[in-house]
């Protein structure tokens, strides 16, 4: 008797990959969401996003499958998705924390601005209204994007050598960094990799093996493209790509969401989801 086929689950990033890099429009991507859907494939939101951001948009997908959040620095799943009723409330979540507590974060960056001199302003230091103006989100979004829990996003003011000192110390503390689209971040060591990993042994524990599937387009996303059965690199939006596809990691022929569906088809063309 063969094997039982593994169950595809998607991870996927959000800024410039599900969702336009300056609109956050995802509707060139619906028809493959509905796609996914039909066939009983979770999609798990995998970003730089905080919680409080991600369940209002998780309403707007109708999507109820775990996440994370802060570049893997928290996990969160529906209360009971892993048992065999399944959840009834995708919105009461279990959170987990995977990485750095956002109060020690942010004693480090304020420390280390004084003590060298870097330029940059976190969003500890950030006004709502500044946060909005920083983001192009409108003030009830920036409000949810500050409600940290394991990061602290730093818009980085300084030089490209600055940031690389930065993170050397950084590193040195204990702690790590990542360049996302518009922000340096400032992490515990769990990255979206871990992410992945902790919720791929939630769900084979639950229904078996999975066939992990990931999308992103920044460096932020590496470590989860390299942790997944299948990476896609999206094009960002001047068309290049983060890095050369590789083996497992493949790119996407297009920019944003229309490179995430043109993605998600293909492996349904392929018959590998």
């Amino acid at each position: 008797m063969s094997e039982p086929r593994p169950r595809p689950v998607v991870f996927t990033d959000l800024d410039a990959t599900l969702l336009d890099h300056d609109s956050y429009d995802w509707s060139p991507a619906a028809g493959a969401l509905a796609a996914l859907a039909a066939r009983d494939v979770p999609v798990c939101l995998c970003t730089s996003k905080t919680a409080a951001e991600i369940r209002v948009l998780r309403r707007a997908l109708g999507n109820s499958a775990p996440f994370a959040a802060e570049n893997g620095g928290v996990v969160a799943v529906p209360r009971g998705y892993f048992a065999p009723e399944g959840a009834s409330d995708p919105d009461d979540l279990v959170i987990t924390t995977l990485g750095a507590d956002r109060d020690k974060l942010r004693e480090l960056a304020v420390a280390l601005r004084q003590s060298e001199g870097y330029r940059y302003t976190g969003f500890g230091d950030m006004s709502v209204g500044q946060v909005a103006a920083a983001t192009g989100l409108d003030r009830e979004a920036a409000a949810a994007a500050k409600a940290r829990d394991a990061s602290e996003p730093l818009l980085w003011q300084d030089s490209e050598a600055a940031e690389r000192d930065f993170a050397a110390r950084a590193e040195a503390a204990g702690f790590t960094t990542r360049r996302g689209g518009r922000f340096v971040h400032l992490l515990g060591r769990a990255d979206k990799g871990d992410a992945l990993n902790w919720l791929r042994r939630r769900f084979a524990a639950a229904c078996g093996p999975i066939l992990a599937i990931a999308l992103g387009d920044s460096a932020n996303d590496a470590d989860m493209l390299a942790a997944a059965d299948i990476g896609y690199w999206v094009a960002r939006p001047d068309g290049s790509y983060q890095a050369p596809a590789t083996g497992r990691i493949r790119h996407a022929p297009g920019i944003g969401p229309a490179g995430w569906a043109a993605a998600i088809q293909a492996l349904i063309d392929n018959k590998e989801i």
